[in-house]
């Protein structure tokens, strides 16, 4: 079975055409495809404390989306459409923390922190949004930390390698010290290391080549 199912044109108007309140396999592929790299792109924009929030608000607007055909493939990629809806969802969260931490009734012109020559909520929300470009960069990164974890939680490997992989490439522990708390020389390290980001490379261009939106 593929790391990520076929998300097509096909898959879109199989979502379109249940009737509400239906439950279809066509909803399961689409989460397996998707619900990973929507919380990877949502902690990258927006951090880790807002990201499972982000999920839960984008998917459930996803449900209207779809189901009223809003998005069409003529708008472009569906990536790049998921994306746009995903940053919106990191505005509406900064601007609720903002307007938390301060007067409810903050505009959202006014200045970040009180200075009145400073940036306003709405610059620090524009900046986070980037170019096109850097929505698709933000994207592909997201895609990779989605097939990162699908590699490490949902593929065969054995519980040292996965702990040696954690520990040297994502702790950022010293191979030295990874290799003497796991009985293992320093090349096996390396090579657990590589042989683990081949198959996440694997798994996030398959996840990308088979979006076919």
């Amino acid at each position: 079975m593929s790391a990520f199912p076929v998300t097509s044109v096909t898959l879109i108007a199989k979502i379109k055409n249940l009737a509400p309140g239906e439950d279809s396999a066509a909803w399961v592929r689409f989460w397996d495809t998707y619900q990973g790299a929507i919380r990877a792109f949502a902690a990258l924009k927006g951090g880790e404390q807002n990201a499972d929030d982000i999920v839960m608000q984008v998917l459930g607007k996803l449900v209207d989306v779809l189901r009223s055909g809003q998005y069409t493939p003529d708008k472009g990629k569906f990536h790049s459409y998921l994306a746009t809806m995903i940053v919106n969802e990191v505005h509406m969260a900064h601007r609720k923390d903002v307007v938390r931490q301060k007067d409810k009734s903050i505009p959202i012109d006014s200045p970040v922190g009180g200075d009145e020559g400073g940036k306003t909520v709405a610059d620090t929300l524009a900046a986070q949004s980037g170019s096109p470009d850097e929505l698709d960069d933000d994207w592909r990164k997201a895609v990779l930390a989605s097939a990162r974890e699908h590699v490490l939680m949902h593929t065969a490997l054995s519980d040292r390698d996965r702990q040696v992989y954690r520990a040297y490439a994502m702790e950022g522990e010293d191979i030295g010290e990874v290799a003497k708390k796991f009985g293992l020389s320093r090349n096996s390290v390396s090579q657990i290391k590589t042989r683990i980001e081949k198959r996440i490379v694997a798994a996030g261009r398959e996840m990308i080549a088979k979006e076919g939106l």
